[in-house]
């Protein structure tokens, strides 16, 4: 019987599954009760893409021998059959969550799958592939990301590629990120996203080197020589880039500005900042953007025309730049605390206002009237996103101009509910009364089904006056709401009493609900739950059976 199963086994070696499923099959005629036989058939199927078949094996051998639960190598072979299979699919939405399902897992055998989506004919593939490869930052991932980053065509892909570069410190694409940044025709956000890379991979930089930017003739390098000297917090080399506040280029002037003030400079060469006029000059610039962020410079100095130029702006500006005037006050810190409650009350604009509101609380000023101002524009139904076009220093919420994309549906509606959620998790903290209700109303929401796994952003590590308020919502009368509290309970990672509810639900629930039942069980890691995981295994729907695989391996290794 042994050497039943080694053939088996050696023909699983040479990559050949059909014939370790024949093999098996012959030999389980003359040793029926062989488990070892058993579970090389199982693993034989699972590795040929027949997950039903090594399913329905895998039911048969545990009736006899009920301690297959407990064999971790057994289940965890079952799900990744599954796995394997969905990845080779011709669904979309099959691939890209078997793709998702192996990341999950933190598995090795996951960097064959990330490796052939990078290299994959569909864009959705790729993109997601990319964000998936940067996670896990193996070499050979790397070495792939690098020689894409040079031919990609597709503008959302080469968006996640030029983030993961950043985020990987991958030195041998900065020639490439700096191709991006000086062409003429590159788009706001790469030119943003490229020079948030490069400046991630500097630990120095050499006088001559800095020099050369300041003088490229490419506006985009200028903007990444002053955010290489606020991110080296280089404040003795400041004065080489107080010449570009007279550059032709706005967004060059504004991140001048912004070096300024992020590196608290007072004086250059023995002058006092704010007597330097080419500083206050730009506090009339023509574009509204530069004069704001002069503005806000000028308020950080203790210059009162600063105060008095943001007041024109909030009260008489035209909406946008009233935002954008609310979005530098609030990040003031304290010298914009009196001008902040005074225009709190003066303005009208409920985004003007709840902005305020947030820098109040950030200053712990003022919190239950920033509370209750955020509060009472929760009624508001038109799409919210934060805005940060204008000035990635200043933060304003603002009605969504937030466009639908292929690769995540519902784009719009999962942004808004994010900055939503943001904001009641700052009323939670902050322990405001209404917090509770305000969470309430949220989870009542037609719109939940787009952004189940996005609520787990409420509550963060930590944040243990959020996740009261959401605990307590699990006895709540209505349904609903006890199961979208469950979800975001359980998606939190760490709080196992929501699976008994989420379990109860699972039965009734829409394809979709069910389908963020089995990705929140796998958050919470508990090993007793993989026995209704494994029946999940059994669903008619393929991408559920995929869902349920990776929770299982997740349940097993946490």
């Amino acid at each position: 019987m042994q050497e039943a199963t080694k053939r088996v086994h050696t023909h699983l070696l040479i990559d050949d599954p059909i014939s370790a499923i024949r093999e098996a099959e012959q030999y389980l005629l003359s040793y029926p009760d062989s488990k070892a036989l058993r579970l090389a058939l199982i693993k034989s199927l699972c590795l040929a893409g027949k997950e039903i078949e090594a399913l329905e094996e895998w039911k048969t051998l545990s009736v006899e021998h009920e301690d297959l639960l407990q064999d971790r190598t057994a289940l965890e072979m079952l799900a990744w059959g599954v796995l394997n299979k969905g990845e080779t699919s011709n669904q979309l939405a099959i691939k890209i969550n078997s793709l998702i399902g192996a990341s999950m897992t933190r598995d090795a055998k996951a960097i064959p799958l990330i490796l052939e989506g990078l290299r994959g004919t569909n864009s959705m593939v790729r993109a997601l592939s990319v964000g998936l490869a940067a996670a896990y930052g193996d070499l050979p991932l790397q070495e792939e990301l690098a020689r894409l980053l040079k031919e990609e065509t597709v503008w959302s892909v080469r968006l996640e590629l030029i983030k993961a570069a950043g985020q990987l410190r991958m030195k041998e694409t900065k020639q490439r990120l700096l191709e991006i940044i000086s062409h003429p025709r590159t788009l706001a956000e790469e030119k943003v996203a490229a020079i948030v890379s490069i400046v991630n991979m500097y630990d120095s930089i050499e006088d001559k080197e800095l020099a050369s930017l300041v003088r490229s003739n490419r506006a985009g390098i200028r903007e990444l020589a002053c955010q290489i000297i606020s991110h080296l917090n280089l404040h003795d080399k400041v004065s080489m880039i107080l010449p570009l506040l007279s550059d032709a280029h706005p967004s060059v002037r504004i991140s001048t500005l912004n070096t300024f003030a992020l590196l608290r400079v007072k004086e250059i060469d023995g002058k006092p900042l704010m007597q330097k006029e080419q500083v206050t000059r730009l506090m009339n610039d023509h574009i509204p953007e530069v004069a704001i962020t002069a503005s806000w410079l000028a308020i950080l100095q203790g210059d009162k025309r600063g105060e008095r130029n943001l007041r024109k702006w909030i009260l008489k500006g035209e909406e946008k730049y009233a935002r954008l005037a609310a979005g530098a006050l609030a990040v003031s810190g304290k010298r914009g605390v009196t001008l902040s409650k005074s225009m709190l009350k003066k303005s009208k604009n409920p985004y003007v206002q709840s902005t305020l509101a947030l820098g109040l609380i950030g200053q712990r000023e003022a919190i239950d009237l920033a509370c209750m101002t955020i509060d009472k524009h929760f009624s508001i139904t038109e799409k919210w996103m934060w805005d940060t076009m204008h000035n990635p220093l200043f933060r304003s919420l603002a009605p969504s101009k937030v466009s639908h994309v292929v690769q995540i549906p519902n784009y719009p509606s999962v942004v808004n509910q994010m900055t939503r959620i943001e904001l009641l998790q700052i009323l939670c903290i902050m322990g405001y009364k209404g917090a509770q209700q305000a969470v309430k109303g949220f989870l009542q929401a037609d719109t939940w089904g787009p952004v189940g796994a996005a609520a787990a952003t409420l509550l963060q590590e930590g944040d243990d006056e959020a996740l009261d308020v959401v605990r307590a919502l699990l006895e709540d009368p209505e349904e609903k709401v006890q199961i979208q509290a469950a979800l975001i309970l359980a998606l939190l990672g760490g709080d196992k009493q929501a699976v008994s509810v989420l379990k109860e639900a699972y039965p009734n629930a829409s394809r979709e609900i069910k389908l963020h039942i089995l990705e929140a069980i796998a958050k919470t890691k508990d090993e007793d739950a993989i026995a209704f995981l494994l029946e999940r295994l059994n669903e008619p729907f393929q991408v559920l059976r995929v869902v349920a695989a990776t929770a299982i391996i997740q349940c097993l290794y946490h």
